[in-house]
């Protein structure tokens, strides 16, 4: 592994922050993640942000064939996959790792230092270097999850909470004395809940420890946490110091602001509100929008059609498959019942993508098998699918339209902006936030996003954000 050239920390305070490409849900194995992501680096993304236990390392691996990256993160703590089993291997041995987190099935969470330092060797491994620019410490907040659950009185989870933590920055601090990382952090996504919830993470706390642990010159200069036009909570709880300049506590952003801590944003375009997400996106529209009765029909009439092209297949000699091909042939039969019932966009396309593109593309092998109604099928049945997408993304930008004006009109943004781009820009142009996180997973995002940068330069502060968050709550009631 070969040492590399560090990029500059990234430090914007009072300017747009920049946009990184969040590496969730990409994989080394796939090659447009690594199209999209060549990409957006040539077009000037200054940021990468990993994790070791995303893609079950897949991940890291796919930032490590770069030869030449910006500043790059990656983050410790879960236990999952192929580090599960490491950890998993050692307690069999007798050698178990110390202040484990069960979490759930197939998932544990641990900050121990003996614990990162060897999933820390497996994460440089898979990037291929023997640094890293920025090592934060991965959803720690569990912890205190747990605790609350088990009966321990939030007094106690918080002291035995921040023990683990000072721990935790003493070994990072000994990593950066090594020069194996350059600063250090937390991402949790707890940093912007009110104080006295159970699992609230302190950043002024988080802040001191890490004085304590490394002295004046330690460098715990990263905090990420999510922030959006739903989730406005970075921006407007109260949950820090007493601000004797403007009377009031701090939020997360503007404590952030007073201590040199560069803020990075996960889940711009993600809000999750009673554990369902809403994608704040506006969804391209095809010029005609079918009607649902319609649509209805076409189902029906193609299933007909799909078991006639069955029938015709098994007996033009392929009896010995018909159990394959009855499960091919079944994507207008299984829509019957279920086509406009699905639980909204991101429903309808995971299950499209998992269920219903690959019997298609299974169902094309069969077109030099003479039966005539096939290739009409096939075409049939696609443009019904994008139909059928169409609904739900009208239904959804429908959902969102008030949301959306309110939004332009809040952050003073043309009244035709889509909402990606609203919420792209009024979380990158907000006070004490440094970098904004975005799932780049293909070239079309990335372009998306840089169409975003392009919007006027602004700076918001918590009053525009206290905006948002009042007439969230007219849109609710």
């Amino acid at each position: 592994m070969a040492s590399r050239q560090v990029s500059p920390l990234v430090v914007n305070k009072f300017m747009s922050a920049s946009f990184g490409f969040g590496c969730y849900r990409v994989s080394d194995a796939n090659h447009v993640h690594e199209e999209a992501l060549r990409y957006a680096i040539a077009s000037g993304i200054s940021l990468i942000d990993t994790s070791s236990n995303y893609g079950n390392g897949a991940s890291e691996r796919l930032v490590g064939k770069l030869d030449k990256r910006p500043l790059t993160i990656t983050k410790l703590g879960y236990a999952q996959g192929e580090i599960l089993d490491m950890m998993n291997a050692r307690q069999a041995m007798g050698h178990e790792y110390e202040e484990v987190v069960k979490v759930g099935e197939g998932i544990s969470h641990c900050i121990h230092p003996d614990f990162l330092s060897d999933a820390f060797e497996r994460s440089l491994s898979r990037l291929r270097s023997n640094s890293v620019d920025v090592l934060l410490l991965h959803n720690p907040e569990y912890y205190l999850q747990i605790a609350h659950q088990s009966g321990l009185t939030v007094n106690e989870a918080r002291s035995e909470f921040y023990n683990r933590i000072y721990d935790a920055f003493e070994w990072m601090e000994q990593q950066r004395k090594i020069g194996r990382i350059h600063a250090y952090g937390i991402s949790s996504n707890t940093f912007v809940n009110q104080a006295d919830a159970p699992d609230f993470v302190s950043l002024e706390k988080c802040i001191a420890i890490a004085h304590s642990a490394g002295g004046s010159a330690n460098t715990f200069k990263y905090a990420q946490m999510p922030f959006n036009l739903v989730e406005h909570f970075a921006a407007t709880t109260l949950n820090q110091a007493f601000d004797e300049e403007s009377g009031y506590a701090m939020t997360p952003l503007e404590l952030a602001i007073k201590n040199d801590i560069s803020v990075i944003i996960n889940r711009p375009l993600n809000a999750i509100v009673d554990s369902d997400i809403i994608r704040l996106a506006s969804h391209e529209i095809h010029a005609h929008a079918p009607q649902t009765a319609t649509l209805e029909s076409r189902v029906h009439s193609l299933e007909v059609v799909e078991h006639d092209v069955l029938q015709e297949l098994i007996a033009a000699g392929n009896e010995m498959h018909r159990s394959a091909l009855s499960e091919t042939f079944r994507v207008a039969g299984s829509l019957c019942q279920s086509w406009n019932k699905f639980d909204g966009l991101i429903h309808w396309r995971d299950v499209r993508k998992s269920f219903l593109d690959p019997r298609l593309v299974h169902a094309e092998r069969y077109l030099s098998s003479g039966v005539e109604q096939l290739s009409g099928y096939l075409d049939e049945v696609r443009i019904l699918l994008d139909d059928i997408e169409n609904v739900y993304a009208v239904e959804e930008n429908n959902s969102l339209e008030e949301l959306r004006l309110m939004a332009a009109e809040i952050f003073n943004l043309p009244s035709d902006t889509p909402l990606q781009h609203i919420a792209l820009h009024a979380v990158r142009c907000t006070a004490g936030v440094s970098a904004v996180l975005v799932g780049m997973r293909t070239p079309e995002y990335v372009r998306d996003v840089l169409l975003a940068i392009q919007l006027p330069e602004a700076t918001y502060r918590r009053d525009k954000w206290d905006q948002v968050e009042l007439h969230l709550a007219g849109l609710s009631s």
